[in-house]
């Protein structure tokens, strides 16, 4: 099961730009007259990246197997065991919580650190955007854990 890039979840994303940028033209509206390109730069640049989300929808996505969930990005992959993995929660992200950025997070790994990248995550776990699936954040949990609950392999087998 694949789950591609949502654009409109990317453009949810950086939506508060908008809101600075109409705060910055209430405040300094004098000031911006004579920046127009730089408005308009900074006024498309949510739909310009629902656009390029769009168009990369088949390299960045989650795709769920029986074996781990993986993480396609567009320098590569990242797969995390099911059977490692802890549960999947909602958190915000830590520095731009203000902003309403939602995370997938999950303890990873459960056992013991095999990789560097793996030790560093130990104690704070791993963090996905909330940005897959056509559903709510809350509803692709949902598919997800199900999904594992049906098909991953039980460990020790």
């Amino acid at each position: 099961m694949s789950l591609p890039v949502n654009p409109a979840k990317v453009l949810r994303l950086f939506a508060p730009i908008w809101l600075v940028l109409a705060l910055s033209l209430w405040l300094h509206w004098s000031g911006w007259q004579s920046k127009l390109i730089l408005l308009g730069v900074l006024g498309c640049l949510p739909v310009v990246a629902a656009i390029v989300a769009g168009l990369l929808r088949g390299r960045w996505r989650l795709e769920l197997t029986p074996a781990a969930l993986v993480h396609h990005t567009l320098s590569g992959a990242e797969r995390f065991a099911w059977e490692r993995m802890g549960p999947l929660q909602i958190k915000g992200a830590p520095m731009l919580s203000a902003l309403f950025v939602r995370t997938f997070w999950f303890a990873y790994p459960l056992d013991a650190p095999r990789a560097f990248n793996e030790r560093a995550s130990k104690g704070f776990g791993r963090r996905i955007l909330c940005v897959f699936g056509d559903h709510s954040a809350a509803e692709t949990i949902k598919q997800i854990e199900e999904w594992r609950r049906l098909f991953a392999r039980p460990s020790g087998l």
